[in-house]
């Protein structure tokens, strides 16, 4: 070019350069690490860096002093500014929102290389000159490296600086790059030899109307002070949001930090490198480490083995493949305190970004209580089991002791059946040839002394069999009326001769249930009334309650006090009869009205109150009356004889035991019964095929000799006699297995000792 240049100009367009590229990168900058508002602080970069290159540009066209008159082309002027900023803008969000990636980088740098070159010729083609400028292409491509060069390192710092110092060396570097592209494509024009006072050629500035002619030095400071002050107004804006955001994030981090710090559990924050960023007041207390001895460290000292050592190589792995292992996922670990102690812990592990770096966050709790708890469960869940099963240890020793005990009670029960039975037999014999017999009243004595013996023995009989649960229900339906009656007729004589009187109510009411059951419940009632009223009535009758009925027992006797109620269930317990007086019974009937009641599914209720007397009381099912046609049948005189033998029939008796075998036939002789009496049943088959006829009833004893059975002996015989005959069985064995045995056999089942007016009953009965 002509002339030469102003090197304040030229000083003033470096400045404007580099003031210009510092605001760019510092807007950019502010742009990547804005989370609102990003691409109007982009637009921003842009239009700095464009508004410093093209004033750069203008400002170094002007320091051109040269002999001839210059003008500018207004349009051509604007659109060089256009060009600064759009390739600028085009640039930077092209980086900004394609990662910044090589190809992206370069294609950027690229573009806005060439469009810095396109505006410094458009710029450099407004200029209206009286000669024509001509270009040397060395120095004009040499420009256009230095604008590609330059645009590519300034879109690649804009997104790198971090720093203010960074973004210094950075603006000096853009600066100097921008500067020397204008200056060699200054130096790449030249105007034509000898063109002075030729005519004016394409860029001549006479009479040209769209263009304008100033002072240069005026317009180049005006341009210069007026970019600065431009600059300096976004410089300001962006250190204005920066504070502002610096609050929020001092705000954010002040309500974060009181979060944490609340925080009951520990919070712990790490880099990728293991580095402890933070470290909240819980961590502090849980590990004993201060917050300043923890940040900084790494968070091995928070972690015992195996994931103390094994914990670089885990950060390790997962910055080299990204594969996650605990993150999002809740564990149980072991810390480690300051002390080197260790506990139980359950982490959870978050990771997030800040923008610049990946973090992590890990919330802990301290489980040594839950664990002590858990433990603490587990003992008493231990503890627990020991119990139930000593418990079943028990209930198995307590079930072989109450098996011990029935087997104990059929044993003795049997033994002691075997004598008194022949003894009953030998007195009731006695007493039919001793009638009116100076000794009648000693035998009279005896044989209530053998009554005595028997209810005591029928009573643990009944215990028993109870208990063996061998007592099976028969339920029918029947009138209480009928049962009521017979009881308080049989009892009213008794009562008179105790000077009681015994009342029953008569009753239309019909019932569900055993009737032989329930009669043996009843009969034990009014017994223990009359054995423990000493004056005054005894009161049977029946009363409606809803859907049932109500039997009840009342007497004025000596009453039973109200924290006893319960007691006199129980086997054996007499409140009123300290000396054991065998008189007032042995204790056991209402513990077998409770166990009758509950096999009948029946509620028993008591009412008492200490000398005003009781009320025993025994709710039964409520059916509705049935028509029953009424049949009279003669009862079988003692005397009557047999068509077939002229006697009351033959009776086979079996019975190993001789005295018994004696005392029964003498009594059966004694009623009129021809006897075939035998030890055995071959002995009874040999007598009976020697006879050559047929009995009409056997009585067997269960237990023989070489251990066979009653029931065998009866089968015996009737494979001689070819018909099935009546069968009793007699048998002192209460094992629940034995009478079992009997009952499924169909015969009936007579215990030792039998009364003897029981026997001929159920001979009667059974011919």
């Amino acid at each position: 070019m002509l002339g030469h240049y102003d090197p304040y100009l030229v000083a003033l367009s470096v400045v404007v350069a580099s003031f210009g590229g510092y605001v760019a990168l510092d807007l950019a900058s502010h742009a990547r690490d804005a989370g609102r508002g990003r691409n109007g602080w982009l637009g921003a970069a842009a239009l700095a860096l464009g508004a410093g290159i093209w004033s750069m540009h203008f400002i170094g066209m002007m320091a051109m002093r040269m002999p001839v008159p210059v003008s500018y082309d207004i349009l051509l002027t604007a659109l060089s500014f256009l060009l600064a900023v759009g390739v600028s803008g085009t640039g930077l969000f092209a980086v900004a929102h394609g990662g910044g990636g090589r190809t992206t980088l370069a294609a950027a740098g690229l573009l806005t290389g060439f469009g810095i070159v396109s505006m410094h010729y458009v710029g450099m083609a407004g200029m209206r000159l009286p000669v024509p400028l001509v270009y040397d292409t060395l120095l004009v491509v040499a420009s256009v490296v230095i604008a590609v060069a330059a645009s590519t390192a300034a879109l690649w710092l804009a997104f790198r600086t971090a720093s203010p110092l960074q973004r210094l060396s950075g603006a000096l570097v853009l600066g100097a790059a921008v500067v020397s592209m204008h200056y060699v494509g200054m130096a790449a024009a030249s105007g034509a030899e000898n063109a002075v006072g030729h005519t004016a050629g394409p860029n001549a500035a006479a009479g040209d109307d769209l263009g304008f002619v100033l002072s240069t030095p005026s317009l180049a400071v005006g341009t210069g002070i007026g970019t600065l002050l431009i600059l300096s107004l976004g410089l300001l804006s962006v250190l204005i949001d920066r504070r502002r955001s610096a609050e929020r994030a001092a705000g954010q981090e002040a309500r974060y930090r009181a979060v944490v710090d609340s925080a009951v559990d520990p919070i712990v924050v790490i880099d990728e490198t293991g580095t402890i960023q933070s470290f909240n007041r819980a961590a502090e207390t849980t590990f004993g480490y201060g917050a300043e001895e923890a940040v900084g460290a790494n968070v091995r000292i928070l972690m015992a083995e195996p994931h103390h050592s094994a914990h670089d190589g885990y950060m390790a792995h997962f910055r080299e493949t990204g594969e996650r292992r605990i993150i999002g996922v809740g564990r149980e670990v072991e810390g480690r305190r300051k002390d080197g102690s260790l506990f139980p812990l359950e982490l959870s592990v978050a990771e997030w970004h800040d923008g610049r770096q990946r973090l992590f966050t890990g919330i802990m709790r301290d489980i040594t209580a839950r664990k002590a708890a858990e433990d603490a469960l587990h003992r008493a869940k231990a503890e627990a089991e020991r119990a139930r099963e000593e418990a079943l240890a028990a209930r198995d020793n307590a079930e072989r002791a109450d098996m011990a005990k029935t087997k104990f009670l059929a044993a003795a029960s049997h033994d002691l059946r075997q004598p008194v039975q022949s003894l009953f037999f030998f007195a009731h014999a006695l007493s039919d040839r001793l009638d009116g017999h100076p000794a009648s009243p000693l035998l009279a004595s005896m044989s209530e002394s053998l009554n005595g013996l028997r209810t005591l023995l029928d009573s643990l009989l009944d215990v028993s069999r109870l208990d063996a649960g061998v007592v099976t229900p028969a339920v029918t339906e029947f009138a209480l009326g009928p049962l009521l009656q017979r009881l308080a007729d049989e009892y009213r004589g008794r009562a008179a001769e105790v000077g009681i009187a015994l009342r029953y109510v008569p009753t239309e009411g019909w019932t569900r249930s055993d009737p032989a059951l329930v009669e043996r419940i009843l009969r034990n009632l009014v017994e223990n009334a009359i054995r423990y009223t000493e004056s005054g009535r005894i009161l049977i009758g029946c009363r409606r309650t809803g859907n049932s009925l109500r039997v009840e027992v009342l007497d004025t006797g000596i009453g039973i006090p109200e924290d006893k109620h319960d007691e006199v269930f129980v086997e054996f317990a007499q409140l009123a009869n300290p000396e054991r007086d065998r008189r007032k019974g042995l204790g056991l009937g209402l513990a077998i009205v409770r166990r009758l009641a509950g096999l009948l599914g029946h509620e028993v209720t008591l009412r008492s109150r200490p000398g005003r007397g009781s009320a025993f009381g025994l709710t039964v099912p409520s059916v509705a009356p049935r028509q029953v046609m009424k049949t009279c049948r003669p009862a079988p005189q003692s005397g009557a004889q047999s068509p077939a033998n002229g006697g009351k029939g033959l009776v086979v008796v079996v019975d190993d035991d001789a005295i018994i075998l004696l005392s029964m036939r003498t009594m059966l002789e004694e009623w009129g019964y021809e006897v075939v009496a035998a030890v055995s049943a071959d002995e009874a088959v040999g007598t009976l095929t020697s006879l050559g006829q047929r009995p009409d009833m056997i009585v067997a004893d269960y237990r023989l000799r070489e251990g066979r059975t009653g029931l065998q002996a009866i089968r015996d015989i009737y494979g001689v006699c070819g018909v099935r005959v009546p069968a009793l069985v007699l048998t002192g064995d209460t094992d629940p297995a034995r009478i079992a045995e009997v009952q499924q056999s169909g015969h009936r089942l007579l215990h030792k000792p039998v009364a003897p007016e029981v026997l001929r009953s159920a001979l009667t009965s059974a011919a």
